[in-house]
């Protein structure tokens, strides 16, 4: 390990903000938080501060670039159960979005489509395009 540049700050940085992969909207979130912590000492920042701020920002990239390519690569039934997997979620907390237990089951087995309105709502609750859950043309 390179430690010419770590030091003491860099450390609690760690210690508050672990430098892991990104796996759910609650993690971006903190990383999000603490990027704006540190943007906004941009000025007075040691070294290694910075190097933790541009590792940061590439996390939080990394982990924003995944979501446009469910769309081009998964059927929205993958996508959908991706997007249940990385935030923790069960069908049962997601059924409120959708109207019934059974309509997100039989969606979630290929059995049937979402309506235009339960997408819509899956799509405001995770932040992304509601073409994602509907078939695509």
């Amino acid at each position: 390990m390179n430690t010419a540049r770590v030091d003491k700050a860099y450390m609690e940085l760690v210690k508050e903000f672990p430098l892991i992969p990104l796996r759910d909207k609650s993690q971006l979130a903190q990383a999000v938080q603490m990027m704006k912590q540190l943007a906004y000492r941009k000025n007075t920042l040691t070294g290694s501060e910075s190097d933790y701020l541009a590792v940061l920002g590439d996390l939080i990239a990394k982990y924003e670039k995944r979501l446009p390519l469910l769309a081009e690569e998964m059927t929205p039934q993958e996508a959908l159960a991706f997007l249940m997997e990385t935030n923790g979620l069960a069908q049962a907390d997601l059924v409120e979005y959708v109207g019934y237990k059974s309509n997100l089951s039989a969606f979630l087995n290929g059995h049937r489509s979402l309506s235009k309105r339960a997408a819509c709502r899956l799509a405001d609750y995770f932040k992304v395009s509601p073409a994602l859950f509907l078939p695509r043309e």
